[in-house]
């Protein structure tokens, strides 16, 4: 079987098994889950990807949705066992800053962390978030970075790269009795080069700055996905980290695929559009080669509080009236508005678009989702783990069939 042919039956397959998957949902839209490339040309994209020499990496920028990392793992397994293993990729520092991290990884530090901030957290920062939206300060000038990757031996690695604070520290490491020198890999980033694969490793490093995360990988030729999530995010919030751009030089990304737009539907969307177009610029005057996908922000609920009137009776017998707050869910309308924002974005500017509104049931697909048990009921926004893992699956069968066109 040439290679061609052994692609074409992989995207057969993992197009099979993306419908058994969600066959049973007759809410999802299978005809919609294909990419609008609007002009955009992916024929370099679809050969670089079918015939790797080295690694191919793409990054998925987002939100609360994109920061448990579930999304992305679906997308990465699909494309790495079609097109090879690069390597696990970035493991962020959501841990350190005290917020959830994917469940596949365990990164942490021996020492205590005197400042952290998180991306959508309060402003001014206290310091700077780095590439992966969080940061954190040790508070020792010399600290263990602990890494464990938990699905071994797959995920196996023997590169690490630190993301850390401009011209930082975290240059060279010690690991048992060795010393490791560090190479250079940006002004952010430092590679340290492991003899062996392993799944587990502790390394000595001199802290001068805010550590990031870090980024793991093989020597593999094949794919690498990272995904940078993080909760409350919006287009405007990756515009403000000083920068980041520069910073995502490390992923040498071949594609960028931007999951926002839920949080801009809680607010006033005057001017989102501008924030979009400030994010995509930015990213496409710093990697001209590499291809942006933008992807609709499923619908979710608002809360609705309103005041009910009741008549009741006092320990006298006497009637009386009290107002009590009841809150109840309503379909929040600004999220098809910022679908369509994207949308036309995409279309002008001959950016590729997945339009999740759709694939997912569009209006009246929250409620189906709940019924379902994909959605989360407490909060009508965030999905379960298994809505997550169906999101991740149609995307992935959407990329092989644009892949291979």
């Amino acid at each position: 079987m040439n290679r061609i042919t052994s692609i074409m039956l992989a995207i057969f397959l993992a197009t099979v098994a993306s419908f058994a998957y969600a066959q049973h949902y007759a809410f999802i839209n299978h005809d919609a889950n294909v990419i609008t490339l609007n002009g955009d040309d992916w024929t370099d994209l679809r050969r670089s990807i079918t015939d790797i020499s080295g690694k191919w990496q793409a990054v998925q920028i987002g939100d609360s949705h994109i920061q448990p990392g579930i999304v992305t793992a679906c997308v990465r397994d699909t494309l790495q066992s079609h097109f090879g293993n690069g390597g696990r990729g970035l493991l962020a520092a959501l841990n350190l800053v005290r917020t959830n991290e994917p469940r596949d990884y365990r990164l942490d530090l021996d020492c205590t962390v005197s400042t952290k901030v998180r991306l959508g957290g309060a402003r001014p920062w206290a310091i700077t978030p780095g590439v992966t939206g969080v940061a954190a300060l040790p508070d020792s000038a010399v600290a263990t970075i602990s890494i464990r990757t938990k699905n071994s031996p797959h995920d196996n690695f023997n590169h690490i790269t630190i993301l850390h604070e401009h011209d930082k520290g975290y240059g060279s490491a010690i690991i048992g009795e060795e010393m490791f020198i560090g190479r250079t890999a940006g002004r952010y980033a430092t590679t340290i080069d492991l003899p062996t694969l392993t799944d587990t490793v502790s390394m000595r490093v001199p802290t001068a700055g805010a550590f990031y995360g870090v980024i793991v990988e093989n020597d593999n030729s094949g794919v690498i996905v990272s995904s940078i999530g993080n909760n409350g995010a919006t287009y405007s919030m990756y515009c403000a980290i000083p920068d980041f751009a520069e910073q995502m030089e490390v992923f040498h990304p071949s594609l960028i695929i931007i999951s926002l737009g839920t949080n801009e539907a809680f607010g006033n969307l005057n001017g989102v559009s501008a924030d979009v177009d400030r994010l995509v610029t930015m990213l496409r005057t710093r990697f001209p080669k590499a291809h942006l996908l933008l992807t609709t922000p499923m619908e979710c609920h608002r809360k609705v509080s309103t005041t009910v009137k009741k008549r009741v009776k006092n320990r006298r017998g006497r009637w009386r009236t009290v107002r009590r707050k009841s809150t109840t869910y309503a379909v929040n309308d600004k999220v098809a508005q910022m679908r369509d924002i994207i949308l036309t974005y995409g279309k002008a500017n001959k950016i590729a678009v997945w339009d999740l509104y759709t694939i997912a049931g569009a209006h009246g697909a929250a409620s189906q989702w709940i019924s379902a048990g994909l959605m989360n009921p407490n909060d009508h926004i965030h999905c379960k783990d298994e809505g997550y893992a169906l999101q991740g699956s149609l995307l992935a069968t959407a990329l092989l069939k644009a892949l291979q066109h």
